[in-house]
């Protein structure tokens, strides 16, 4: 039989180079794939038009890629604790702008401004958070 090698009950099968590039190709595909929808525009999310402010304390923090997010809890005009989802850029880009593990900590009390989220949504892109102590943190898109 062509393509077969061997005899008896143990045949071994050569895999034709043409069937092992395009699994190869496919498998590539599918990993980049992937990883383009696992992120996200940043207008599919937050609006270029609505900036706002909010205040608050930190309940979570995850140093994650792509979006580096803060939770904090927030009360509204109500008396009603609201928690909003605070993003940034990677962590990558946040330890070059300086930041570091502790930065912002569970616990902590921010100020937030920054472009809010589509549809009423409890998020904010940050631009500048102001901290417990103070400080000033200006996040960009250049940092």
């Amino acid at each position: 039989m062509p393509g077969w090698r061997g005899s008896g009950e143990t045949r071994n099968r050569i895999v034709p180079t043409k069937v092992l590039v395009h699994g190869l190709a496919m498998f590539g595909l599918m990993t980049i794939a992937g990883r383009a929808a696992a992120h996200h525009s940043f207008a599919a999310e937050f609006s270029y038009e609505l900036f706002g402010a909010k205040e608050g304390e930190v309940v979570e923090v995850h140093y994650v890629n792509p979006h580096t997010r803060i939770f904090v809890a927030v009360t509204s005009e109500d008396g009603e604790a609201e928690i909003w989802d605070a993003q940034s850029h990677a962590i990558s880009t946040l330890l070059r702008a300086g930041w570091r593990r502790d930065t912002v900590r569970v616990g902590d009390n921010v100020a937030l401004e920054g472009f809010l989220g589509l549809d009423s949504s409890r998020k904010i892109w940050i631009s500048k958070m102001t901290l417990e102590d103070g400080e000033v943190i200006t996040i960009s898109a250049g940092n």
